[in-house]
Order: structure tokens, then sequence, then C-alpha cells
């Protein structure tokens, strides 16, 4: 049997347009050339359009139009621009603090916004705020102490060492100058901030004779904005609009960290590791032009091998390599992961195997490499209620995760069509979210892996909707805005569609990913093989397959796109949640793709992608 998804595909990826009616404004400059594959089959004259969202790079280029407002004061884990003349502050990207007129890109805005968080006093004096960078957010102010200029210092990340500390200001509303009431330094023996004892109060002067801010007996007049952005956790994922927790930091030294050279994903340890059939596909860590021949050399090779045996691909080999492009031009933009390097790849390596079972019967794969980590800022701080660490029954005696560390995930995607299920339970799984509570109802958010149930583009695991406790991740007020957080392992994965709650521009997909095309982005895959594309728009009421529902799963199929899921919303009523708010989903939880003949599938309860050592997975 000849495929049945032969498409005649135009990939359509990035150029450049302008956007207008939506807040905030961008306009998109062209990027570098992506990799464009087309197909055609005399079948169909049917265009289809596949496309992956703008990455991190392509986002902070991006032109966005602000209107800071001033304010009167600093607020705790609120945003601010701190403005001397005519020009921010800013940090820039050697971690300097420096002076820039330029609030027209991405980049602009998170290089000059401050995000402040205010140090309680034991003392009861007067309150003074840390200032963190909003995209190096490991990274806080502190100054010289040899000549007295400002600067940026690693407080929270994997390089933190005895030279970490950062500076606490007060900000006088009448002068308007900015003070450096206390000093913080690093004690590294117990991991804890104490107070400096020694340092003594002084104002932030700009020095023009050296383009810097010091430390001074005097001070700069500098004002408080607000840019207008919105970074808000939006109600939808705090319904009940919990303050933030008080609990204390988890210390991520207590989790086995290790550095980024020493990850297995890292170096040459995978092509040491990897079957030398595969090894082509593998040399460069990246997007490269010899990595990415071999890998359509090996799909046309699954694709005939399974054609001669009357099986067939899911999807058009476009699609995958659509989706491998994605993910291996993401690569992590600024300093927001504790073991993270600016520049890496989320996913440095994706390949495709074709490997047989013991009766001869065909099985490929793409499988990727990841780090589960986000190219662009998730600012797990915000985050009213994050997960626990366990340790006490008690929640409020617990310590609560608010940093993310490198994971090391192999994840083997099904390209072979197994079909899909007629019926919920028709797929045997090891564990589900339902029975790991004691629920016998089944429903397609309960009846889900207790851990991740897809991938996204960037490389970052997918949960399910529901929590282990069988409540959404957004009433228990535990996600960002961007709809990401952090459990106990301190891996980042994504709970719910930041896009459709909030629309920022800064999300795992964004409104400019929409311009020019005739579908929503290619946002994941499933576990099952079924591609995750981003929610319909209303402004963009033309796209394909728009007026086709979608099923209890949260997928259909039109045209010749196949069978596949999108992100979408719903009233928090399917759950039977008496709270009024908006569900917005990535995928509910249960999985339509047959899992029951993928083999290597499980490991113990949960979907085997955790470091999985096996032949399809490309072992030696």
């Amino acid at each position: 049997m000849k495929n049945s998804f032969r498409l005649y595909i135009l990939i359509i990826f990035f150029g450049a347009f302008s956007l207008t009616g939506c807040s905030p404004a961008v306009v998109v400059p062209p990027v570098s050339t992506p990799y464009n594959a087309k197909s055609s089959t005399s079948s169909s004259n049917v265009a289809v359009s596949v496309s992956t969202p703008y990455n991190a790079e392509a986002i902070l280029a991006q032109t966005i139009q602000l209107k800071p407002s001033s304010k009167k004061n600093i607020a705790d884990k609120s945003r601010i621009l701190l403005k001397h003349g005519n020009s921010y502050m800013t940090a820039n990207n050697s971690y300097e603090i420096a002076l820039g007129e330029s609030l027209s890109t991405y980049d602009d805005l998170l290089l000059k916004t401050f995000y402040p968080v205010k140090q309680e006093s034991a003392s009861g004096s007067q309150s003074c705020y840390r200032l963190d960078s909003e995209k190096h957010s490991i990274y806080s102010i502190d100054y010289d102490t040899a000549n007295r200029k400002l600067q940026m210092r690693n407080n929270w990340g994997y390089d933190r060492d005895t030279e970490s500390a950062y500076l606490c200001f007060s900000y006088d509303t009448a002068s308007q100058t900015l003070t450096a009431a206390k000093r913080y330094t690093f004690n590294q023996g117990e991991s804890t901030f104490e107070e400096d004892k020694s340092f003594s109060p002084a104002s932030v002067f700009y020095d023009s004779a050296s383009t810097s801010f010091k430390l001074s007996s005097s001070g700069s007049k500098i004002s408080l904005y607000d840019s207008g952005f919105d970074f808000s956790v939006p109600r939808d994922f705090n319904p009940d609009r919990s303050r933030g927790v008080p609990n204390k930091r988890v210390l991520w030294e207590k989790n086995r960290t290790e550095s980024f050279s020493t990850n297995r994903l890292s170096g040459d340890k995978i092509q040491k590791d990897i079957n030398s059939k595969y090894l082509p596909q593998v040399r460069l860590a990246g997007n490269d032009t010899g990595t990415r021949a071999a890998a359509e050399k090996m799909l046309k090779q699954i694709t005939s091998d399974l054609e001669d045996s009357g099986e067939s691909l899911r999807y058009s080999p476009e699609v995958y390599l659509a989706f491998r492009n994605g993910l291996l031009n993401t690569k992590l933009k600024g300093a927001t992961t504790v073991n993270g390097v600016i520049e890496q790849n989320t996913v440095p390596y994706v390949f495709f195997t074709n490997e047989t079972d013991g009766s001869g019967v065909r099985h490929p794969f793409m499988v990727l490499t990841s780090y589960s980590i986000a190219d662009k800022p998730s600012r797990l701080l915000d985050v009213p209620a994050p997960p626990g660490d366990g340790k006490s029954r008690s929640y409020p005696d617990q310590n609560v995760t608010r940093d993310a560390i490198l994971q090391t995930y192999l994840i083997k995607i099904p390209l072979k069509n197994y079909g899909n299920v007629s019926s919920l339970a028709e797929n045997k799984m090891e564990e589900t979210l339902a029975s790991d509570v004691g629920v016998t109802q089944l429903n397609v958010y309960n009846h889900a892996s207790i851990s991740s149930i897809g991938v996204a583009v960037d490389g970052v695991m997918i949960y399910p909707l529901l929590n282990n406790m069988l409540v959404s991740a957004q009433r228990k007020a535990e996600i960002t805005n961007t709809g990401i957080h952090v459990g106990r392992g301190m891996g980042l994965h994504w709970h719910a569609d930041g896009h459709g709650a909030t629309g920022n521009g800064l999300n795992l997909y964004n409104l400019a990913d929409y311009a020019g095309k005739s579908h929503p982005p290619l946002i994941g895959f499933g576990f099952d093989g079924i591609a995750l594309f981003g929610k319909y728009e209303t402004a963009y009421h033309d796209m394909d397959g728009v007026h086709d529902m979608l099923d209890s799963f949260g997928g259909h199929a039109h045209d010749n796109y196949g069978y596949h899921y999108h992100a979408h919303s719903a009233p928090s009523s399917v759950l039977g949640d008496s709270r009024d708010y908006t569900l917005h989903i990535l995928m509910k939880g249960a999985w339509i793709g047959k899992i029951n003949d993928i083999p290597e599938f499980w490991r113990g309860d949960a979907p085997n992608v955790a470091g999985q050592r096996n032949r399809y997975a490309g072992d030696r």
C-alpha cells in the first residue's frame, strides 16, 4: 500500500512582513534562509502549508512598539526601566551596565528591563530590592569594588562563586535617585547570600567621562518607567489570584547538577554511542548541510522500505524535516538556565533510525536529543505557587522550584503510521494520572501519562493539562505566563499554551507566525507520533481546516494534512471546575495514536525518553 499521506507541500518559512491591530505591534525582519522543501503527488493539487515558529533569535530582532509610562516606586516582582536623560540603563550581552537610547526591538526591551526582588529586613528597616536582568535572569546588579562601576554578577547559575554578590537598591521619589542601601555576598559553603556588613550605602551616579554607572556620594537623576509590555501571569493561569508563596527557593546544588561540558549531550559523547550507520546524521550539533543531507537520505530509505512492506509514514517526509529544522535552529539566547550556555542548541541532534524487531517488522523513528530548556525567558520567579520539593507533607513547609537545569533526553517519535485508537482505553498504559490517584472514571484528561506526553519545537517536554492531583496546572497557579514550569527534577516542561493566554510575542509560538501562512505553525509532536499545531486564530479565519471541529482528543484531519492535534481553548467547566476561567491547552493528555505496537515505549510507568538506550534510538 502506497503512503496515503503523500502531499503536495509548500513549506513556508520566515519572511519580512508587518502586523497591525495587535498589541504589542511587531515588524518581523528577514532572517537567515531556513530549510525549504517541496514534494508533489499526482493524486492531489491541494497546497498544504507547514511551518515552524520564529525562534528566540528571530523574535529578538523583531521591532516592537512600546509606550513607556512613568512609575513612582519600585514594586516587588514588577518590571522597571531605569532612565537617565534620554537613554535607559541596560544590562548588555557582555553583562556590563551601559546606557542605550534604543527601545525598538524585543532584545532592547529584555536587556533594558530589570526585575526587582524585595529583600526583607529582619530588623524591620526600609525594604530594598535586588535588580535582576530580564534577559539574563541568573544575573543581578552588583559593583566592582575596585572602580565602583556597576556590573552584572552571576548569582543564580552554575558558575556562581565567592565573587557572586548583589546590591539592594532603594529609590527616593522626591530626588529621583537610586541608592545601593545594602549588599549581599554569596556564602559558597552554605549556598546562601548573607548581608555584607562592611558595605556602606552609596548613590548611583552616571559618569559621562567613562560612560558608566558608579557608586558615589551623590546620585544622578534616574527616572522609573514601565515599558508598557505585559509580562504578568494572566488571570487564566492564576484564577484564584493567589499571591506568590513565601516558600524558600530549592537550592539547585541539592539536585544532581552538572556543567554543560559534562552533560551526555555535549561534546562528542553521542557520536561515540551511536550506531555507525546513523553517524553521518550527527557529526555536528545543530543545523548543518552535511547532516541534513544524511537525514534526507535516511528518510528516503525509510519511506521506500515501509512501502515495500505495505506500510507507510504517518506524514510526508517534509513534515519531519520541517520539525527537524525548527528543533536544530533553536538556541539559548539568554542566561536563564542554571548550567546552560548562551548559543547552545536546545536540541543538538535530530536523526532518523530504521530498525526492525525480532520478527523483521520495521519500526523507524525520528530521534532527538534534548536539554529541555526554553530559548526564551520563562521567569520562574513569577510563578505564584510553584511545585514543592516534597520533603514535607505540608506545602508551606516545602522549598519550591524556581530554577531550571539541563536535562538529558533521548526522545523517539514514531514515523510509521500505527493508526489511531477507536476507544480511550485501547491504549494500554503502565500508569496514568487517573490510576495514580485511584480514579476509575476515565477521560481524555486523566487517561494520560504521569510524566511527559510529547515534545515541543524548542525541545521542551510537554506534560498533560492536569497535574498529579488531577488539577489543572492553571488552577494551581504553578506555571509562568508562557505556560511552563519546573518540577522536582528542575526540568522545564509545558503544561499550557502561553500564546492562547497572553499573546505577548514571547511564547512558544506567536501571532507573527500566522502572517502569510495557510495553517497554524507546527509546534510539537506527541509520543504517539501525532503532530501538534498551534491554535486557530480568529484574525486568520480562512486557514486550512479552520471550520473542521476538533474531536475529543483535541485533533482533526482535513485536506491532505492527515490527523493532527491543535492547541486550543476550553472552558474550565469541562474539568468539572466551578471556577470560571479558560483552559489554554497544548495537549489534553490522552494519545489518539496507537502506542501498543511501538517498541520500547515504556520505561517503568513513564514513557521511555530519559536517556534511553536501545537500537531504535540509534544505540550501537
